[in-house]
Parts: structure tokens; C-alpha cells; sequence
């Protein structure tokens, strides 16, 4: 037992240490992707979007939602070829994520607030209808709003909604390990201090790639999340998961019943939604348009890790369904 104290009591001291530590300088790609954006106010919080004009005018307004524990950096790979397919593209980091505020003292993170600055953003550009693109914690923003399309409750129209490898029904998602600890009330705001080391992100991160990113790559991963202490942040972030579970009849609901055209751009070799996802996909969804990547070795960031199989993809679905 004396062990066992002398231990948590060390970890305690070299997390507060950890604490006081500077952050490190974001990399020269990430400085690059700060540049191309700018903020907004919502509420308090000073929330990062990019808005960038496309190149074809006529072609509609596609919002981007990212993952966790990542941020609108995630999409740097396909964001050229988006814009030939769209008049604009517009992505933003949700809030604790990237460069938007990472608010701390217990804060409450939600998936109906995460929707609502969604929302005032694009009513914000002006913009009352979009096609929508999301990715993991981003299907679930997605799947909200969705719901409150389909129930009239939105100001904003969804003209199409595809999404990826997303833990959207909780039967077969499974979280990594390090997901349920960083949940725990106990050591969940302790733990993501030892991510300061960027070998401890790496290979916390690098679990859910199929093809790794580079070590730059990684670099850029690691000095974004670092930002304004964004690591600290994601024991409270996690609560989605749990929300998931609560209002699974509202989200899933929403995909049964929608008559807006959905698709699933689905990487196989995905640790936290393995591929009995798929099956469970096409039975639960009464039009289900699925494309699984012909590599097998793709994981958790099609967009990522294969961004010309996934820009194909979409678009292929994107010509087809848009009105």
C-alpha cells in the first residue's frame, strides 16, 4: 500500500510540474494553417473557423466538422480538392479543440453546444443551407444536427450529409483504453498532463492510423494540441461518449428517418469502430451508402491517411446526390 501512495503522490508532483511548463511553438505547417483562418465570439469563447472561397460558384456551401482529439487540421490533405467541388468550404475547431478556446475550471462540454456554434457560424457567413462533411466526435455534431433538421428545429438546411468512421452507434463502437482513463473522475484530469511528452502522443494518437502520419506530421498534431493547453481539456471532452449512449434513439433516429442523402466513407483498420460496423450500419439504416476503402491497411483517418481515395469517394457521392 505504501507503494501505492509514494506512486500517486510522484505522479501528482510531476503533472504539476508538467503544468507550469510552456507549451511547445506550433510548427511551421501549423502556424500556415492559423493563417488561412480567423474568429468569431460565441458566447465567451473565441472560435477558429477557415472560410475559403471554392471554385465553382454555383456549387454550394459544404461545413466541416472534425474528430477527436484532433482539430480542422485533420482535413488539410483534401481541403484543395474540396474547393473544386464547391463555391465554399467552410471548417472550424469545435470548441476545446485546436485553436478555438479550450475552457477550463470544469467546464461542461456538450454536443448541443458544439451544434449551436455550428449554426451561428454559418448564419454568421450568411449561410442557410449546406452539404455537411464529418469524421469521428464530428458525425455525432453532424447526427445533431440532423435531428433538429429533420424536426424543423434548425434554421439551417442540410442538402447532404456524409460522414466517416464515426462512433455513431454504441453497440460497436469501442473506445481505446486510454479513452476510458482519461474518463475516469479520479485520474482523468491528471493523465493528460504526461501528454506534454510528445512520445506519450504519438503513441496514444498514432493507436488509431492504419498508415501512420510522418514524425512532421506528428509535430503538427502535437504543437495544435498543445495550444492554449488543449490536452487538459479532454477528460471533459469525453463526455460524449457518454451522451451517445443517452440520446443514441435521438442520433441514430435521426439517420433512420431522414430524407436527406447520407453516406459512410469507412476506413477498415479502425481500432475504435472495427469493421462490424458496417454490417451493423446496413441493418440499422434503411437507405445505407457505405464505401469502404479497397486498402485495408486505412484506419480511423481516411481523410488522413488516403486523401485522393477519400476526395473520390465523396465526391462520387456529391455528384450523385446534389440537388
Amino acid at each position: 500500500m505504501g507503494w501505492l501512495i509514494y506512486t500517486a503522490i510522484l505522479t501528482v508532483l510531476i503533472a504539476a510540474t508538467l503544468r507550469m511548463l510552456p507549451n511547445p511553438p506550433l510548427t511551421d505547417r501549423a502556424k500556415l494553417w492559423r493563417d488561412k483562418g480567423t474568429f468569431f465570439k460565441f458566447g465567451k469563447h473565441d472560435i477558429f473557423y477557415i472560410d475559403e472561397k471554392g471554385r465553382h460558384p454555383d456549387k454550394g456551401t459544404v461545413l466541416i466538422f472534425h474528430g477527436f482529439p484532433t482539430s480542422s487540421y485533420d482535413w488539410i490533405k483534401v481541403l484543395d480538392d474540396l474547393k473544386s467541388e464547391f463555391s465554399q468550404v467552410v471548417l472550424y475547431d469545435l470548441l476545446g479543440f485546436g485553436f478555438s478556446d479550450k475552457p477550463m475550471d470544469g467546464y461542461a462540454f456538450t454536443m448541443s453546444e458544439q451544434t449551436d456554434i455550428g449554426e451561428a457560424l454559418l448564419l454568421k457567413l450568411g449561410i442557410t443551407e449546406a452539404h455537411i462533411l464529418a469524421h469521428d466526435y464530428g458525425d455525432t455534431v453532424a447526427l445533431e444536427l440532423l435531428a433538429r433538421h429533420n424536426k424543423g428545429e434548425s434554421k439551417i438546411k442540410i442538402l447532404s450529409l456524409c460522414l466517416s468512421n464515426g462512433g455513431i452507434f454504441p453497440e460497436t463502437n469501442k473506445p481505446m483504453l486510454i479513452q476510458w482513463i482519461l474518463k475516469n473522475p479520479v485520474i482523468g484530469n491528471v493523465i493528460p498532463t504526461f501528454f506534454y511528452f510528445k512520445s506519450i502522443f504519438k503513441i496514444s494518437l498514432g493507436r488509431a492510423f492504419g498508415l501512420r502520419p510522418s514524425d512532421e506530421e506528428f509535430d503538427d498534431f502535437f504543437t495544435i494540441k498543445l495550444h492554449k493547453d488543449g490536452h487538459m481539456a479532454d477528460s471533459r471532452l469525453l463526455n460524449y461518449i457518454s451522451e451517445r449512449s443517452i440520446n443514441r434513439d435521438r442520433w441514430v433516429g435521426a439517420l433512420q428517418t431522414t430524407k436527406v442523402p447520407v453516406h459512410m466513407i469507412y476506413g477498415p483498420a479502425d481500432v475504435i469502430n472495427p469493421p462490424a460496423f458496417i454490417q451493423f450500419y446496413k441493418e440499422k439504416c434503411s437507405n445505407p451508402s457505405i464505401n469502404g476503402a479497397e486498402n485495408q491497411k486505412i484506419g480511423h483517418y481516411p481523410q488522413f491517411e488516403a486523401p485522393k481515395d477519400f476526395f473520390v469517394a465523396y465526391r462520387t457521392f456529391i455528384t450523385a446526390k446534389r440537388p
